[in-house]
């Protein structure tokens, strides 16, 4: 499916999808650098994504100053010595598209979200030494987009869209990457 086709609304659900099932990867990162408020920012952040996609938030008031707060969240991997400092600042920067995607109704940024997501996961392959073909991650994030473009295309109120959306991207807390922290 060409996602460029998709109307704003669709846009921004299959970026918030995208980056719910790349929290654990800041999540992890958070962990790792002991920063759990930043985690927990992020989250906040994303929460209010949703909140704007089901029709239920109540003022946009502070929207632009979370592009503020995610500024200060996304990593700057060459600061880093883990690789997870890529994953978590492809997250933020997932979510900094849809924060800018409230704000600027021009914004559709699906494709690009989708293109680098899927070169992140071929570069992990690529550092396992495998191919795409031979890593159940890809035939599974596969699944999950075609699984979330299903829904955000479906004839149902953006409530309930979204009501299904969000634990589908949660995917059981297992990022694309394969990184769960709910073990």
């Amino acid at each position: 499916m060409d996602l460029n086709s998709l109307n704003h609304w669709q846009q921004l659900s299959f970026c918030a999808a995208i980056c719910e099932r790349s929290m654990p990867n800041f999540q992890l990162f958070c962990e790792l650098e002991e920063t759990p408020e930043q985690f927990k920012q992020s989250r906040k952040i994303l929460n209010k994504v949703w909140e704007y996609l089901r029709g239920q938030l109540s003022s946009m008031k502070n929207i632009e100053k979370q592009l503020e707060v995610l500024n200060e969240l996304v990593p700057d991997p060459t600061q880093h010595d883990n690789y997870g400092a890529y994953p978590a600042m492809d997250c933020m920067v997932t979510l900094q598209s849809c924060i800018q995607g409230i704000l600027d109704d021009s914004i559709n940024d699906a494709q690009a979200m989708q293109t680098m997501t899927h070169e992140r996961l071929l570069e992990v392959f690529e550092l396992q030494e495998q191919s795409k073909e031979e890593s159940p991650l890809w035939s599974r994030h596969l699944a999950f987009e075609q699984a979330a473009l299903a829904l955000i295309c479906a004839k149902n109120s953006h409530a309930q869209t979204i009501k299904e959306l969000i634990p589908l991207s949660h995917d059981l807390g297992v990022s694309q990457l394969g990184i769960s922290l709910d073990d």
